[in-house]
């Protein structure tokens, strides 16, 4: 519904916009065609309108697909790694477009090995992936939670992921909260991370050794989405949380971060819920050329639609 409005929206302006210059280039043609010099002064004036309508029609397709978004939303306190509270935030990507029912929802986790990174770092494909997705209806989350850049040399990597997985579990309850205040149907949740993010996203939910299940609820996520990330760290051959939401796993077959090996092991302790999708000679990033954008945008809204038609989402 919301893209027919926008298509819509477009139409009514393009018609006025070419009515207008037509318009004034028929009035010119018959007041000028007995006057050489005169119809060639006023085509030379029709030209600037020629590109004064282009740039006009250029700024209302751009704010047609303009977003609110709503930056530093805190959405729980809680103790960093060196005890301090820390507020951790979101930000928030609504379409512009009025939606005749509630948004599905993307929370997003950047990566940086959960030693560095935030919410709208730009060489995350956070830097794109909002975009894309808000033009396409959804409301777009993107979280911070907390790191721990000494956690490698103190052996805290159970701890450091622990906490990031029970801080998505508090976005995701934040979402529920806030469902009604910002138009998001908290029924249709889809978590995506990239790097360290996709193993935080991947972990919560197909682990139940990270957060406990009884307390974090994670009714409404419909799909999960893994961009060279990992796999389920402590859970052996099989995934042992209790969602049913399938997973797409996105990865490089030159990643030398996280080789296409580990996306592998994860797909098979996913099982049936799993499904890949391979770039032949990519790495671990997706921001650099429009050829990685692509390929990420494209095999992420194919899962999606799939699923949609298939579960009937």
């Amino acid at each position: 519904m919301c893209s027919f409005l926008l298509f819509l929206q477009m139409k009514i302006y393009l018609t006025k916009i070419t009515t207008i210059f037509f318009g004034t280039f028929i009035i010119n043609h018959y007041l000028c065609k007995q006057n050489k010099e005169l119809m060639l002064k006023n085509m030379t004036r029709i030209r600037k309108w020629q590109v004064l309508t282009s740039i006009l029609f250029c700024l209302i397709a751009n704010s047609l697909y303009m977003h609110a978004q709503t930056r530093d939303v805190v959405y729980a306190t809680k103790k960093d790694w060196q005890g301090n509270m820390v507020d951790l935030k979101l930000d928030v990507y609504q379409p512009t477009c009025k939606a005749d029912s509630a948004s599905k929802v993307v929370i997003w986790l950047h990566g940086g090995g959960m030693y560095v990174g935030h919410k709208s770092v730009e060489w995350d494909p956070v830097s794109f992936l909002a975009d894309e997705f808000f033009r396409r209806g959804y409301v777009f989350v993107s979280i911070d939670y907390r790191l721990n850049p000494e956690w490698e040399a103190r052996g805290a990597f159970r701890e450091t992921i622990m906490n990031a997985a029970e801080d998505l579990a508090s976005a995701v309850d934040w979402v529920r909260q806030n469902a009604v205040k910002y138009r998001m149907d908290a029924h249709h949740i889809i978590i995506m991370g990239h790097s360290s993010g996709a193993e935080i996203a991947g972990n919560y939910y197909f682990s139940n050794a990270l957060v406990d299940e009884s307390k974090y609820d994670k009714g409404g996520i419909v799909a999960v989405v893994s961009v060279s990330g990992n796999r389920l760290f402590f859970d052996g051959d099989k995934c042992t949380g209790n969602g049913n939401a399938h997973c797409l796993i996105v990865h490089g077959d030159n990643d030398d971060i996280n080789p296409l090996s580990d996306a592998e092991i994860f797909l098979k302790q996913l099982g049936e819920k799993g499904e890949v999708a391979i770039m032949k000679g990519n790495g671990h990033g997706w921001t650099k050329t429009e050829e990685q954008r692509k390929f990420l945008v494209d095999s992420i809204i194919s899962f999606l639609n799939k699923l949609y038609v298939d579960y009937k989402m």
